[in-house]
């Protein structure tokens, strides 16, 4: 008598299998415990059950369900299977043959048996004769390039045919990996080196710095909200808001400018240090690719490092641009990483790109260091998954005032002029001491972020500037 159940089995990513039997239990551990957390964390009502190559889930919601489980790391596959228990050859294909005829119809097809356990039959004859039993509705057999493949495995009276198969996340599960810091910006590159670290078993904490009003802090956490809840099922990561804001007052101040940036980055490796001792965590995880920027040359990655105390890994060292890219539309953290302005340029005119320590030391030297661990040390701990944005600083408008200069900081390759007068970003500390005083302007670009920069830089020098919320889209008739 055939007995026929519905459920998800989701087959483990083939590294897990080659590790050792105690190691492989232990993964399999954690990604259990992944699996149902996601699954909670969905809503979604199911019984779990772990095999030694598998993972069974039972559901009402399989189609929701198998969405949220082709996030989870460490899995090969989730299959929508038929598990049908039969007694003999006979009953097991008439079974799979009712449930598999309208897949193959009108199209090749080729059935793939496993089989495992002792059968009074092989697995070429349940090849042979599903085959001979789906044949008339189909197109034909094809055992090349079939268009619908049949996939049944057969462990002792119980057959797993699969109806439908998605591709899992791969890699390993989120926790097995030990655990790191990423230094987080939000932008494109920090979000897809996390998740490839997350990919690799790690479990990650988000250290989000705060250089006073680079950075966008609420954009950067909207990212990181997204990976959190996509991607991190199990082990949630957690954000961590690093007020930087004094290191870049006295870089400005006290630096000269070819080697802030690396002295800027060398005080986010100690504060991201720092952050990582106090969780426990082995390493940091950083965006760079090699020679994407100035201070991702192999000598300045060298001299950062430096300061840091525990390991640097960099999950994008050979990328190039157009490849992360595509990686964060696939991840789903593109459009969001697109709202976050990742510029915050404090050095002007020629920037060193081979510093050396000695040098940078010694401009450390000049600096008050304390204010790196007393900042790391006051991290505030962001939780994702209540977090909200929230409002706009004062500096922020909806709508030009009467009688404002509306200044377009675009490039001029960017796109006709946007309001009363263009003055590029780029060019900043060229033109800003040259701003008309008592005069009101209102700074717009593409999004509204490099606008809320110079605006928030240009208050603190006295001037009565400000940002148009959602860039050039929000002026009235304007010309772009």
């Amino acid at each position: 008598m055939v007995r026929m159940e519905r459920l998800l089995v989701l087959k483990i990513a083939g590294e897990i299998g080659t590790k050792s039997a105690r190691t492989r239990r232990r993964f399999l551990r954690t990604l259990t415990g992944n699996v149902r957390a996601a699954l909670r964390r969905a809503g979604i009502r199911a019984e779990t059950e772990p095999r030694w190559s598998r993972v069974l889930v039972r559901t009402d919601s399989s189609d929701a369900a198998a969405d949220v489980l082709g996030r989870v790391f460490g899995l090969h596959s989730v299959s929508d299977a038929a598990v049908i228990r039969f007694g003999s050859l006979d009953e097991l294909v008439a079974e799979a043959a009712e449930l598999s005829r309208e897949r193959v119809a009108g199209r090749t097809f080729a059935v793939r048996p496993r089989r495992s356990g002792e059968h009074a039959f092989r697995s070429i004859d349940v090849a042979v004769a599903l085959g001979e039993a789906l044949r008339p509705a189909s197109a034909g057999v094809d055992l090349s390039n079939p268009e619908v493949d049949v996939p049944v495995e057969i462990v002792d009276d119980t057959a797993y045919l699969t109806l439908d198969r998605r591709p899992g996340a791969g890699g390993l599960p989120v926790g097995v990996g030990g655990r790191a810091v990423a230094l987080f910006s939000g932008g494109f590159d920090s979000p897809v080196a996390a998740w490839m670290a997350m990919r690799r078993g790690m479990a990650i904490d988000l250290a989000t710095c705060d250089l006073g009003g680079c950075g966008q802090i609420d954009a950067a956490l909207e990212v990181a909200r997204e990976l959190a809840t996509r991607w991190a099922p199990g082990v949630e990561p957690r954000a961590h808001v690093i007020d930087l804001a004094p290191a870049v007052a006295a870089l400005r101040a006290r630096v000269e400018p070819g080697i802030r940036q690396v002295v800027l980055k060398r005080a986010m490796y100690r504060a991201g240090t720092i952050l990582a001792e106090g969780l426990r965590a082995d390493a940091l995880v950083t965006g760079e690719a090699l020679g994407q920027v100035s201070t991702q040359t192999v000598r300045n990655l060298a001299v950062a490092e430096d300061a840091a105390g525990v390991p640097v890994l960099r999950p994008l060292i050979g990328m190039d641009k157009e490849e992360i890219l595509a990686r964060a539309r696939d991840i789903g953290t593109h459009d969001a990483s697109l709202r976050v302005q990742e510029h915050c340029n404090i050095a002007s005119g020629r920037v060193e790109t081979a510093a050396r320590l000695r040098h940078v030391i010694g401009a450390e030297g000049r600096l008050d260091d304390s204010f790196v661990e007393e900042a790391a040390r006051a991290a505030v701990e962001i939780d994702l998954t209540t977090w909200q944005p929230g409002a706009p600083p004062g500096h922020v408008l909806d709508a030009p005032p009467e009688g404002a200069v509306v200044v377009d900081v675009r490039e001029v390759e960017e796109g006709p002029l946007a309001g009363d007068l263009r003055l590029p970003f780029s060019r900043v500390s060229e033109w800003s001491d040259g701003l008309e005083p008592g005069r009101t302007y209102v700074f717009v670009c593409t999004h509204g972020h490099r606008s809320e920069l110079v605006a928030h830089e240009l208050r603190r020098r006295g001037v009565d500037a400000y940002s148009l919320a959602g860039g050039i889209g929000s002026l009235p008739d304007r010309a772009a």
